[in-house]
């Protein structure tokens, strides 16, 4: 691993992290993004890493607004199920069909969430 590595690698995680706090949509496709340009894996390695990072920061701000009471489980458990199917079906997708199907789905949800944050306006 070269130097210029060792210093983007970490600073990237920083920042990513720090969007994942604050803001959260997309982390996963960023991280991506940083593991297959910086880190030279995989898409599919890739994939699998950014799934458990995100898995392990979910985690971690699911007990921090837990333990502040600002969770709606009925609302939470709506979505961990809608989550869950998705990412079967995406799991399915991906080691299926591999690199035709990732690529254009990170461009369209970047494009999507540019559009988001776009119009939020605030």
């Amino acid at each position: 691993m070269t130097y210029v590595l060792v210093i983007i690698l970490p600073f990237s995680a920083f920042l990513i992290g720090g969007y994942d706090g604050f803001y959260g949509p997309g982390t996963g496709t960023f991280l991506i993004i940083a593991f297959t340009i910086f880190a030279k894996l995989s898409i599919k390695t890739a994939n699998a890493q950014a799934k458990v990072i995100n898995l392990t920061t979910n985690i971690t701000s699911l007990i921090v607004f837990l333990l502040n009471g600002q969770v709606m489980i009925p609302l939470g458990h709506a979505a961990a199920a809608c989550n869950m199917l998705g990412g079967y079906i995406g799991a399915g997708l991906v080691m299926k069909n591999g690199t035709k199907v990732v690529k254009p789905s990170i461009l369209l949800v970047l494009a999507l969430l540019a559009l988001k944050v776009m119009g939020s306006g605030s």
